[in-house]
């Protein structure tokens, strides 16, 4: 998947996102829908990467679940990919900025 590919929901504390990057992103906002449980409205938003981003990492929460979504920089696009194939420098930066990241997940190896 690609980073322009993923959403991010926000539907109050029980759905929400956070973005941790090496530099500035922003979150656009794309939609808001209306779900027939609970009537309850989500808004939808799409993670623009700075210009200096050289990785991306997407937390998104939904009740007690976390889902982490990992992006690398590979020239004008940021693909989906797997921590372990970082370059360790950068894994380390990610653990440095993100220390909830390895404790929650496997993906980040040393």
């Amino acid at each position: 998947m690609e980073l322009r590919d993923c959403k991010c929901y926000y539907g109050g504390q029980d759905m929400n996102f956070a973005i941790f990057s090496d530099d500035l992103c922003r979150a656009r906002y794309l939609e808001s829908i209306l779900l027939p449980i609970g009537h309850v409205r989500v808004d939808v938003y799409q993670v623009e990467p700075g210009g200096k981003s050289r990785w991306v990492v997407v937390q998104q929460t939904d009740g007690a679940k976390n889902l982490w979504k990992c992006f690398t920089r590979t020239g004008h696009n940021f693909s989906e990919s797997e921590t372990y194939k970082f370059p360790r420098k950068i894994r380390a930066e990610i653990r440095q900025k993100i220390p909830q990241f390895g404790q929650e997940t496997s993906a980040l190896v040393a």
